[in-house]
């Protein structure tokens, strides 16, 4: 018998250590760090979240990329690299004539660069994600419900079922999980059915490198602010999703890292810019008359990222139109009624790894939101709420890290970092190569003796 144990012994080894590390990453759209590091300040009963700031380490603040908003920061967690670079340079596809009916970069073709997933895919790490922007026919997760809607109606559960693979995930899944749905007006439940889906990925398919995206916290700040008490109600239920999460991931994996990200901050609005009524004034954009809040064409375009607003112009040899546009962006900036807080050129924004197709970026003051009206005032009063979008330079905008799992230092406050580090944090945790990210991996892990 002795024999037998001493002869099984190396057989052991060598399972265990083919055994890959796992990854549970989990954003939460819309977090600001010091809902989490000045929790008791805000009111918030989130143990779990908490609990990231003993076990492991966390940072004051994350720099996200510009325009902080959703699909561009998600995509550069997961990449490493600023928007310039991945090519997801909005929410929006840039749309002049109102052609794609309100389109978004659903679709993972569109990034340029690896992700993660094609790292640990590459690896033979089972992946896995629900609801993580821009994955739409990403080939390298295995099991994947992509984000994706049309119409907020019941069709989008049908579109949904279609991109989502493999394609009998949906069968095998919804009769005990109950349907997959979008719900704006019910964020917290919509949250609950993606934490559901997310677990069953864990437990029943063995995925070990899976990201969520948890949105109804942002959905809840656009309505009525940060901190205000249905965000807080959805973030404390929010925390106990993620502990539902946590619980899945170690029982299947005990060595696994935990990560939570979000993708911007969220600064109270109630007012707005509408920067395109400046340019139907000027002739640089020519309305449609048969087709209401579009144009028939165009010479300098504002395409629009919640709080800031890319200036393209249609004809780089077009001589007059840029004079046209840096008169009118002057006029407006340098009256502050109008909230801008700054004009960054075409050298700017690529010094902040924006996008190439931008000339001109014009970013607002905190209280501030931009539009898509073609007629009416200039500056509006509106509904005050909450928003984001503005250059990361903006304290209101940064972002969350924490992180808890072996070999990461407990308690460790890394300070303030930049989000193109988070991916090969990951990345040398799973002991993944990833040369591709700007950055190395954040100094976060204990030395071996």
């Amino acid at each position: 018998m002795l024999r037998r144990i001493l002869l099984a012994l190396p057989i052991l080894a060598l399972t265990l250590a083919a055994q890959p590390k796992a990854v549970l990453l989990i954003s939460i759209d819309g977090l600001r760090p010091d809902a989490v590091t000045q929790a008791d300040q805000h009111g918030l009963k989130i143990p779990n979240l908490r609990q990231f700031l003993k076990t492991g380490a966390y940072a004051q603040t994350v720099r996200g990329v510009l325009p902080t908003v959703t699909y561009p920061s998600h995509t550069t967690i997961i990449t490493g690299v600023w928007p310039a670079k991945h090519g997801i340079a909005n929410n929006v596809t840039f749309d002049p004539l109102v052609q794609n009916l309100g389109g978004w970069y659903w679709y993972a073709e569109d990034i340029k660069v690896p992700t993660l997933w094609d790292a640990a895919a590459k690896a033979g790490i089972p992946t896995g994600s629900v609801s993580w922007p821009v994955t739409v026919g990403a080939r390298a997760i295995q099991f994947n419900v992509p984000e994706i809607w049309r119409a907020w109606t019941a069709d989008d559960a049908r579109l949904i079922r279609s991109v989502t693979t493999p394609a009998t995930l949906m069968q095998e899944f919804e009769p005990t999980l109950k349907p997959y749905y979008y719900d704006q007006d019910k964020p917290i439940e919509t949250d609950r059915v993606r934490t559901r889906y997310a677990e069953r990925m864990i437990r029943a398919k063995k995925a070990r490198f899976i990201t969520v995206h948890l949105a109804g916290l942002d959905h809840v700040e656009h309505d009525s602010g940060q901190f205000s008490a249905e965000s807080n109600k959805t973030l404390e239920a929010t925390d106990e999703m993620v502990g539902v999460l946590i619980k899945a991931i170690r029982e299947q994996t005990p060595d696994a890292a935990i990560a939570i990200v979000s993708d911007h901050g969220f600064a109270k609005i109630d007012r707005q810019l509408n920067l395109k009524t400046a340019f139907v004034k000027a002739g640089l954009l020519t309305p449609d008359p048969k087709k209401p809040g579009a144009v028939s064409d165009w010479k300098a375009d504002a395409w629009a990222a919640s709080a800031c607003v890319f200036v393209v112009l249609k004809d780089p040899k077009d001589a007059a139109t840029p004079a046209k546009v840096e008169a009118i962006l002057k006029e407006v900036a340098a009256d502050p009624a109008n909230g801008v807080a700054s004009v960054l050129d075409k050298k700017q924004i690529a010094a902040m790894g924006g996008t190439p197709a931008a000339d001109y970026v014009v970013d607002m003051k905190s209280g501030f939101s931009v539009g898509n009206a073609l007629d009416g005032a200039l500056i509006r009063s509106i509904k005050p709420g909450g928003t984001h979008g503005y250059s990361p330079a903006n304290p209101d905008m940064r972002a969350t890290f924490l992180i808890t799992g072996p070999g990461i230092r407990a308690g460790l406050n890394l300070g303030d970092i930049d989000m193109r580090s988070i991916a090969p944090t990951l990345a040398k945790f799973l002991e993944l190569p990833f040369p591709s990210a700007d950055l190395p991996a954040l100094d976060l892990f204990e030395k071996r003796k």
